[in-house]
């Protein structure tokens, strides 16, 4: 029985051919799950870069004083943020941006500006 090797070679050739498989797939599903977060953090940064710098035009827009400038948007390459400030005192300002960007998920944020400091004293994300 020893010297019988009659069908050996086939399971041992499919149990290679098999752990090989394992192994690769294993390896894509990895690397998919890189690339979905990879894609999923650059949304975040740009949501957060176009948050920043649209604080800071409406910082601008705020010292300035310019009174129709109050509400509306600002357009990026990947999406709009809408912006809308209401007076909550003399002094302070309360300003809402929306962020669109594609198809993810609607960004709030609220700023909270005052005049006496001439800078947003206050920031507020929400999701």
């Amino acid at each position: 029985m020893l010297r019988n090797e009659k069908g050996f070679t086939y399971p041992l050739t499919f149990c290679i051919i098999l752990l090989a498989t394992l192994v690769l797939t294993i390896q894509i599903d990895s690397y998919l799950a890189e690339v979905r977060f990879l894609k999923e953090s650059e949304a975040i940064l740009k949501q957060e870069y176009y948050l920043l710098s649209s604080m800071k035009r409406v910082e601008n827009i705020l010292i300035e004083g310019d009174e129709e400038l109050f509400s509306g948007f600002f357009t990026y390459t990947d999406g709009t943020i809408h912006y809308e400030s209401s007076q909550l005192t003399e002094t302070l300002f309360m300003v809402t941006f929306n962020v669109k960007i594609g198809s993810y998920p609607d960004i709030k944020g609220f700023g909270y500006f005052d005049e006496e400091s001439g800078k947003m004293i206050k920031w507020v994300e929400r999701n």
